[in-house]
């Protein structure tokens, strides 16, 4: 079983390069992987939410675990997301993509129909007791329906083989509540954005699982450090650029201050607004090409493509930003 100590620091979530036609970028993906493991991120998560999983077919996310591992050549942890809807599918993943090179599955399930938690945690169970690597449970209840108090997402996080949860639901109360819950287990919490990596941290967690570091990873990476050596005024001075970034995420039509003082609001209290932002993996992609990544921004339909406004936006931010 992994421990506490394996998952931890920053973990990127790896956008799933494509090509013009949508067929998956299998070249690109391997040199984002290097460049994020060169940039100093301590993980990777393929197929996440912002890697576009809900859209690719079971073979093919196979095939995505299969290159990050191979790219990845065990210089940091591969984290894989296992997204589905059924249990059957989503064993038959976790047998499928235990691939050598890949350490753990971050798994959520996305729902139709409404789920209890009983049935939650049998579903979990499942999985962790069947999985020969380490699951971690995904709390995103803004996009599974999945509104489980602190109490009651114990009985999951409790279970054997569960290592530790990612929690997206920008609360640090309920956060706080999971790792009083947790206190004294060998449990890995990770934030779900790196926007409030630093009280994170503060309060016990092992860091973020977010997806800043996807065009700026060093940022993230750094401040995760500093907090490390006990360099507190270079933490907080680094966390207040993370939050500048916040329009890549969000919006580019309010001012990134106005965005920050929501920001802070909204995570005091559970919310269930979803992210205004309608093209934020295109966003992120067509970042890394004005970068220089050999990228493109394409995004596998339905998502919405970048708009020429859109390409005008991101040039401005990276130039209001510079060095990302």
């Amino acid at each position: 079983m992994a421990s506490r100590e394996q998952f931890q620091g920053v973990y990127v979530v790896v956008p799933t390069p494509l090509h013009d036609d949508e067929r998956i970028d299998h070249a690109g993906l391997t040199h984002l992987v290097n460049f994020y493991i060169e940039s100093g991120c301590h993980g990777l998560l393929v197929l996440g939410s912002g890697g576009e999983f809900p859209y690719f077919t079971f073979e093919e996310r196979v095939q995505v675990v299969k290159t990050a591992a191979r790219a990845a050549k065990g210089r940091v942890p591969v984290l894989a997301g296992a997204g589905f809807c059924g249990q059957r599918e989503a064993l038959a993943f976790t047998r499928e993509a235990s691939v050598k090179g890949m350490d753990g599955f971050l798994v959520i399930m996305p729902t139709y129909h409404p789920v209890n938690i009983d049935d939650a945690v049998s579903y979990y169970a499942g999985i962790a007791s069947s999985s020969k690597k380490p699951v971690l449970y995904y709390h995103y209840p803004q996009m599974t329906g999945l509104f489980y108090s602190p109490v009651e997402l114990a009985h999951i996080l409790t279970l054997p083989g569960i290592a530790g949860m990612k929690e997206s639901s920008l609360s640090l109360g309920e956060m706080k509540a999971h790792l009083a819950l947790m206190k004294g287990k060998d449990f890995a919490l990770f934030a779900g954005n790196s926007f409030s990596l630093l009280k994170t941290l503060e309060m016990g967690g092992c860091g973020a699982i977010c997806q800043i570091p996807s065009f700026a990873p060093g940022l993230a990476s750094g401040c995760y450090e500093a907090w490390k050596s006990g360099d507190a005024e270079r933490a907080s001075r680094l966390q207040q650029k993370i939050l500048d970034l916040l329009p890549f995420l969000n919006t580019f039509d309010m001012a990134p201050g106005v965005q920050k003082l929501a920001y802070r609001l909204i995570s005091r209290a559970p919310f269930s607004l979803r992210n205004k932002n309608r093209s934020r993996h295109a966003v992120i992609k067509e970042t890394l090409r004005q970068m220089g990544h050999p990228v493109t921004a394409r995004v596998r339909n339905p998502l919405p493509q970048i708009s020429g406004s859109g390409r005008e936006a991101i040039s401005a931010m990276i130039s209001a930003h510079r060095p990302l």
